[in-house]
C-alpha cells in the first residue's frame, strides 16, 4: 500500500493534541444515515464522548459566504465516514463533520484543480502528488494555485474544508473526503486521481510506509493517506467497487488502522454483497 505525508503540517496542532489508544478509539459510536448531502447546511452535530470534546453547534459553511469562520475545528477527536454507493448509505461518527488538520488529503484537492487547469506537466506532477505524496509538489502547486482548494471545496460542496497559506495547514474532514472521492467516482470512475490512488507507491517521498489505515480492509482499489511530521496525526481515504471510506486519528498508523478494522469491516463486507462480489483482503 502508501502512506502520506506533511512536513508543512503545523507543529502547533501536534502539540495540541494528545495521543489517544486504540481501546478509546474503538469505542466510538457510529451513526446510520441515507444519502450524500452535497451542499446542504450541516445539522448540530453533538461531542465526541470518547474524545472528551464538548457538544458544539455547527453552522451552515459555504466557501464564499459569511459564515466561513463558523467551522467547528476538533484536532483530537476521531472521525470515520462510510459511504455505499449502491444505495447511498452512510455511516459515520459523531464527528465525522468537524474541521481537522487535513494532513496530505488536501492534496487530493489540490490535484484535482490542477488536473483541470493546469499545465501538461503539472497534471502529471500531481498525479505524482497523490501517489507517492511528494510535498515538495504540493507545496510548488499550491504557490502557483493559492484558490485551488477553496475553489474545489465551493465545487463539490465540501463544507468542513477551508484552504491556509500554506497547504499543510489547511483542514477537511472525514466527511469530505468521502463526499469528494464518492462524486469523482460518479463523474468518472476511471479520473486520474483515482487511478492514482489505486497505483500509490508502497513508500511515500518522504520514506513513509503507505500501508495502513484504511487500505488494510477489504475489497479497496485505491486510498491516500496523510500523517504529520511527529507522527501523532494520521487519516486515509480509500475506495473500492461499492464503498467510500475514511478515517482520521490522533495516535499512531496502527491506532488508524485498528480503528477501522474494528468499525469498519461489517460494513465493508456487506457492500460487497450487496454487489455479489466477494471482497478480499487488501494487500
Amino acid at each position: 500500500m502508501a502512506a502520506l505525508s506533511c512536513s508543512d503540517v503545523s507543529t502547533g496542532f501536534s502539540r495540541a493534541v494528545t495521543a489517544v489508544v486504540a481501546v478509546v478509539l474503538i469505542a466510538i459510536p457510529l451513526v446510520a444515515v441515507l444519502g450524500l448531502p452535497r451542499e446542504s447546511p450541516l445539522p448540530d452535530a453533538p461531542g465526541d464522548p470518547a474524545g472528551g470534546v464538548e457538544k458544539q453547534q455547527v453552522r451552515p459553511v459555504t466557501v464564499d459566504g459569511p459564515d466561513l469562520e463558523s467551522f467547528v475545528e476538533n484536532s483530537t477527536g476521531s472521525q470515520v465516514s462510510f459511504y455505499r454507493i449502491s444505495d447511498g448509505k452512510r455511516t459515520g461518527t459523531a464527528t465525522e463533520r468537524f474541521a481537522r488538520p487535513a494532513l496530505s488529503l488536501i492534496k487530493l484537492y489540490i490535484a484535482e484543480y490542477v488536473i483541470e487547469h493546469g499545465t501538461l506537466t503539472e497534471q502529471y506532477e500531481a498525479i505524482n502528488m497523490i501517489s507517492s505524496s511528494d510535498d515538495r509538489s504540493a507545496g510548488e502547486l499550491y504557490r502557483k494555485y493559492p484558490d485551488s482548494i477553496d475553489v474545489v471545496a465551493k465545487k463539490y460542496g465540501l463544507l468542513s474544508t477551508r484552504a491556509a497559506d500554506r497547504w499543510g495547514f489547511s483542514v477537511t474532514s472525514t466527511y469530505d473526503a468521502v463526499n469528494f472521492i464518492a462524486q469523482l467516482l460518479e463523474r468518472d470512475p476511471m479520473h486520474p486521481i483515482l487511478v492514482a490512488m489505486a497505483e500509490a507507491t508502497p513508500i511515500a517521498a518522504d520514506g513513509y510506509g503507505q500501508d495502513f489505515g484504511t487500505s488494510v480492509l477489504p475489497g479497496v482499489i485505491g486510498t491516500k493517506w496523510g500523517w504529520s511530521d511527529k507522527k501523532d496525526l494520521h487519516s486515509s481515504v480509500s475506495f473500492g467497487e461499492n464503498f467510500v471510506v475514511a478515517a482520521a486519528v490522533t495516535g499512531s498508523a496502527d491506532d488508524l488502522t485498528d480503528l477501522v478494522e474494528f468499525q469498519l469491516t461489517d460494513e465493508v463486507e456487506e457492500a460487497g454483497r450487496a454487489t455479489g462480489s466477494k471482497p478480499s483482503a487488501a494487500g
